[in-house]
């Protein structure tokens, strides 16, 4: 069950998340995806390196439409992490699993076929899990992040798309992931250059969350792209809700934030719909 992986994915997105909320007073949002990308291409490429692997491909043009979307994606989310409760970021950029089961329901629909009306609940009822989380509402001030932080989950729908159709040409996790780290340090430090000017100063203690989003990261991706690799993607998004379970206890662990009764019942409410999802894999529907 490959879409199992998006679990540990999402364990180290929500890490990563705690990291960048860290490191945001430091440095700039893309200053943060170069750094969370350039850790990938150094373990990455020495890994290719040392194991005789190549990074040719006939399928630039995928991989590019991959890499520019999710860079994107996650440059306006740092920005709206920065701003937002850690809970409240994680949340809205995971809103992506609702605009994946339109999407799917929709394609499905214009093709006549049957709609996977069973995962479409389950992921509704995630959702209302999310929303439980999101008590209390997005505070005064944050309306644009919100916003922002909203369509990067939207954009993070086509992420998955992407990184299915190159799967299906069988192009491996390690490519995949090898190109977007790449294409995210180029992005990230000359983003900044050009935008914010010289580099914010590095210190120990600034350094930490640094290293801490960039190993999350890069495991974070790899562990994403073997999910959406399978044919049920409808599945292994509707996992990704359990991202919002770990950042509420990172949120607790590290900030402090506290978790209130009506939280607890939205983390029970996102486990039952990610458990009834995977009984969809075993009665073999695969939108």
């Amino acid at each position: 069950m490959r879409s199992l992986w998006m679990l540990a994915a999402s364990f180290f997105f929500a890490l990563m998340g705690a990291f960048v909320k860290m490191g945001a007073a430091d440095f700039s949002s893309l200053e943060l995806v170069g750094y969370r990308s350039v850790c990938g291409v150094i373990l990455l490429g020495a890994w290719i390196f040392a194991t005789g692997r190549t990074i040719r491909t006939p399928y630039l043009l995928g991989h590019f439409k991959r890499c520019f979307i999710g860079t994107f994606s996650m440059s306006i989310w740092f920005y709206s992490l920065g701003r937002l409760p850690l809970a409240t970021g994680l949340t809205l950029n995971y809103t992506n699993p609702l605009f994946m089961a339109a999407i799917i329901a929709f394609l499905a629909f214009r093709k006549k076929e049957g709609v996977p009306w069973g995962l479409v609940l389950a992921t509704i009822t995630g959702f209302v899990g999310v929303v439980l989380m999101l008590h209390p509402t997005i505070g005064a001030g944050q309306t644009v992040p919100a916003l922002i932080g909203l369509f990067s989950g939207l954009l993070a729908t086509f992420v998955g798309l992407q990184i299915r159709e190159l799967a299906r040409v069988h192009e491996p996790t390690w490519r995949i992931v090898f190109y977007f780290t790449l294409f995210g340090t180029v992005w990230g430090f000359a983003g900044h250059l050009i935008v914010s000017g010289p580099f914010s100063p590095l210190s120990l203690q600034s350094a930490l969350p640094l290293i801490g989003i960039g190993l999350s990261a890069t495991a974070a991706q790899l562990c994403m792209t073997q999910s959406f690799g399978v044919s049920n993607i409808l599945v292994a998004s509707i996992l990704q809700y359990t991202a919002i379970i770990f950042a509420a206890l990172f949120g607790f662990l590290f900030f402090g934030d506290a978790i209130a009764p009506d939280e607890l019942f939205g983390i029970a409410v996102i486990a039952a719909s990610s458990v009834a999802a995977t009984f969809f894999i075993k009665a073999g529907r695969k939108p």
